[in-house]
Order: structure tokens, then sequence, then C-alpha cells
């Protein structure tokens, strides 16, 4: 399996340095230089995340109901013309079902648990686990146009919900009684939103904020110790730098096997 995936990612990482201008090989020189022809670029622009957003804010409003815009960008997307390369796609598709497994099982949810006052329950593997979806989202945004981001990141909160409706299936198989209702799965979704918006507010805002959004997500706005929070900060700072450290290539084909930290530098 990896073995494909290599080579997959040795394409994607060729067709990136082409797209951006640079040659693999030198062309070999002649005595007699032939006419230069301007060239026709015949490759597409990649958009990244930043142009996408700004073009998202200068559109009108739209007039339509809520309920329609929804329904006319989901069959956009199903129906619209499609410009991405097959083969990046099955690497993006590998690479989101490795990375969500990567952020549900290869942390140490015990430790965390008891670092940052946590029960052992449901909903703490849930919350600490979307701790490093973000994590890594925030991570791979910045190297991924966005196109190939949001099919990464719609197919790694695919296998978030499919491995939810699985976990929740044995809990309640092992305990005899369901152990969630419609209303707590859609309050787990939309917890998922929040999660996303306000941990990214606060990451680029303060530590005030981003303690603000932690009590929000990770707490529920309950009483807590202020130096469980303080963890909190320190453990998702010091894991993003981590991740920073990280190429792409390994990422999207390695996987983030183990969750580490970089201890700040010393002033």
């Amino acid at each position: 399996m990896y073995g494909r995936t290599a080579i997959l990612s040795l394409r994607l990482f060729e067709k990136r340095l082409l797209s951006s201008g640079h040659r693999l090989f030198s062309q070999p020189s002649s005595a007699t230089p032939p006419e230069k022809v301007p060239e026709q670029s015949t490759s597409r622009h990649v958009q990244t995340i930043e142009e996408y957003l700004e073009g998202t804010f200068k559109r009108d409003e739209s007039k339509l109901p809520n309920v329609l815009q929804v329904l006319v960008a989901k069959v956009q997307y199903k129906f619209g013309k499609e410009q991405m390369d097959p083969e990046l796609k099955v690497l993006l598709a590998q690479a989101a079902t490795q990375l969500y497994f990567n952020c549900a099982n290869h942390y140490s949810y015990s430790e965390l648990c008891a670092s940052f006052g946590l029960p052992d329950y449901f909903s703490s593997w849930y919350k600490l686990t979307m701790i490093h979806i973000w994590m890594v989202l925030l991570r791979l945004h910045v190297s991924l146009d966005v196109d190939s981001y949001k099919r990464l990141q719609n197919g790694l909160l695919a296998a978030l919900w499919d491995d939810v409706d699985k976990r929740l299936a044995i809990l309640t198989e092992e305990i005899g009684k369901p152990q969630a209702r419609s209303g707590d799965v859609y309050a787990m979704h939309g917890l998922h939103l929040q999660t996303l918006l306000e941990y990214d507010e606060g990451f680029l805002s303060s530590d005030a904020d981003l303690a603000a959004a932690i009590w929000r997500c990770l707490y529920i706005s309950r009483d807590v110790d202020p130096v469980h929070v303080q963890r909190v900060i320190v453990y998702m700072r010091s894991t993003i730098a981590w991740l920073d450290t990280l190429d792409l290539e390994d990422i999207l084909v390695q996987g983030v096997s183990s969750w580490k930290q970089l201890a700040p530098k010393a002033l």
C-alpha cells in the first residue's frame, strides 16, 4: 500500500514543481539557439484557501433560503465539472483515512484525560479527537490548494462520523441500551463545527481567546480548574509547532504516527 501511495505522492510533488515553473531536468544548450516563441501556459490557476475565502467574502449575499443554498452547494459539488487529477484524488482519500486513524487512536487518551481534568466518557474521546483533527487541518491548510484541502477535510470528517456511529453501536451492544439519542448526535455535529471555528479564532488571537474557546468547546462552559485549561493551551501550541516541522509529503503518505510536542525556546 505504501509503495503505491509513495508513487502517487512523488507524482504529486512533480506536478507541483512543474506548475510552479520549475524544470525537473535542464535542457541541453545548442550553438545556435532557436528563436524564442512566447509560450502559452495551459495549466489552470491553483486557487489558495486565502483566495477562495477572499472571493467568498466579496460575493453578494444570496437571497435564497439557507436550505436551498445548502442544496445548491451539494448539487454543484456532486455534479460539477471535475478538474482534479484522479491520482491526486486517490492520494487524498488514502491520506484522509490514515490521518483520521492517527487523530482518533494514536494520542494518549488516558494521560490527556488526567492532565486536562476530563472524565473517562465517550464525549471526552470525541472532544479530544476533534482537537487532533483541528490541529492536522490547521497544519495542512497552509500547504494545500483549496480543492485538495476541501476534499481531504471532507474525507477526514466523513471517516469521523462513520467511526462515531460504529463506536456508539459497540457501546450500545455492550451496555444493553442506546448510548446516544438523535438530539445527542445533532449536538455532536454542532460541536464539531463550533470546535473548528472557535479554535481557529482563538489560536490566531491570544491565549486568553484560546482559553475561552477551550472552555466552551472542551469543557462545555462548566466549572474547570484554570490549570487544566493552561495545559490544553500548551499542548495545542506545542503540538502544532511540532507538526509544522513535518514535511507535507510525509504527512500525506505516512500520516502522524505519534503526537509530539516542541518545547518552547528559552528566552
